[in-house]
């Protein structure tokens, strides 16, 4: 069973691997974007019956994110909220950002469209042996926000909705 988790994973890096090979910087983060937006599609029906997932069309107070993700209960109430936001650079790119410079505006966004979480999704400071291990927890600097690699995309999805249907689930609980 883990092999087969494993195999997707090797062959998730290695797509986008070569991706990043051959594309311009704005053809890198609109293949990031599609690389994401696959994964998830790929797993809703299984996964994700009641979840919406699509790209983030709505400006608000000059700020939108890349994509957004509700997911809701079979009754039609909603656990669970994650703003997206996803950063790369071709590894030629002079100037090198990093991934706290994004910090910021993806909390703003998070705050304006009264999303739960936000998540991060870089390519960004490839060299970095923080970034690099998975799932990188930034709470403590901005509530509720993660940095992810591409290839922990839905890795992070799973854990948030899985935190979030607890939560809602203790939250019924305790209401009885």
């Amino acid at each position: 069973m883990y092999e087969a988790e494993l195999k997707m994973k090797d062959e998730d890096i290695e797509r986008w691997k070569s991706f990043r090979m051959s594309d311009s910087t704005k053809d890198l983060g609109e293949s990031l974007e599609k690389f994401c937006s696959d994964r998830f599609e790929e797993m809703r029906a299984v996964a994700y019956p009641n979840a919406y997932f699509e790209k983030d069309n709505v400006v608000i107070e000059g700020g939108k994110a890349d994509f957004l993700f509700k997911d809701y209960t079979d009754d039609g109430i909603e656990f669970c909220s994650i703003i997206f936001d996803m950063k790369t650079e071709k590894d030629t790119t002079a100037t090198k950002h990093k991934n706290e410079h994004f910090f910021d505006k993806l909390n703003k966004d998070r705050e304006n469209k009264g999303y739960q979480y936000a998540v991060l999704v870089s390519t960004l400071e490839a060299e970095s042996g923080l970034y690099n291990r998975g799932i990188v927890d930034v709470s403590h600097k901005y509530p509720n926000m993660f940095v992810v690699r591409p290839q922990f995309f839905m890795a992070i999805i799973g854990l948030i909705r899985s935190l979030s249907l607890k939560s809602l689930n203790e939250r019924y609980f305790l209401e009885k």
